[in-house]
């Protein structure tokens, strides 16, 4: 049937988070990246919430499952999926704002695009990737179906090493082409955001290279602020600067 490879059970480690402030306090969707899932988020979640936000952290569908699962999912669910969550969120609350790492980056933008929310940021946004292969994914995917890459670190995880073995290390082309069409269908929607935004950048991200901040200047043309951080990885949410990246959303929130 087509729900075979629905998961019976999810890890704790990757399962959605809703981290509940006040009713009367704005809330907050917070988007995971790519193969990733709401564990890569839930620092920055707690600090939101610490300050006074209702923050809910949803997982992607197809992510931290299973291969089968995750190939079975497309682009569009997973815009779908976001874009029901914000629904969702709005009609309990009065103030929505969005954030995403990533590929989370790129769902933000559209829901940006497409509901106008007050607030959003953008933390190390995947509008580009360094490897610039992955625009040949639409036509490769029919010929070769996955090819090795680098693994996140889940040594001091192992219940995370385990919900994530699947596609850890490994590509597989069919989604690369889907993340592909997310980058194409958000940087032509940066033009129509109108909400004010803060981007996260990183000089020393190995997978975003830093000349997308030209790309988003070139087409972002609402108000924008930068936070240019100097030593961070990829996950700029959870990484050795994660402090600064929290304190500098925390600040735009408020302001």
């Amino acid at each position: 049937m087509f729900f075979d490879n629905y998961p019976i059970k999810l890890s704790d480690t990757t399962k959605p988070f809703l981290l509940k402030g006040l009713k009367t306090a704005p809330a907050i969707l917070l988007i995971h990246g790519y193969t990733g899932s709401p564990r890569e988020m839930v620092w920055l979640g707690r600090q939101l919430n610490e300050a006074g936000y209702n923050v809910y952290i949803p997982r992607l569908p197809g992510h931290g499952t299973n291969k089968d699962d995750f190939l079975a999912s497309t682009w569009k669910d997973w815009l779908r999926a976001v874009c029901e969550d914000y629904i969702n969120l709005c009609s309990d609350y009065g103030n929505v704002y969005v954030g995403g790492l990533s590929m989370g980056g790129l769902l933000t933008a559209l829901i940006a695009a497409r509901f106008n929310p007050e607030k959003i940021f953008l933390c190390a946004p995947a509008f580009i990737a360094y490897d610039n292969r992955i625009k040949f994914t639409p036509f490769l995917k029919f010929f070769i179906k996955t090819v090795p890459c680098g693994k996140k670190n889940c040594e001091n995880d192992p219940e995370y090493a385990s919900a994530i073995a699947d596609y850890n290390g490994i590509e597989y082309l069919a989604k690369s082409a889907d993340l592909y069409r997310l980058q194409k269908l958000s940087l032509k929607n940066l033009p129509f955001i109108r909400s004010q935004t803060l981007t996260v950048l990183s000089k020393a991200d190995k997978s975003v290279p830093f000349k997308v901040k030209n790309i988003i200047d070139k087409n972002l043309r609402t108000q924008n602020e930068y936070l240019i951080l100097e030593k961070s990885g990829h996950i700029v949410v959870n990484g050795i600067e994660k402090e600064a990246v929290a304190k500098k959303i925390i600040e735009f929130l408020k302001d």
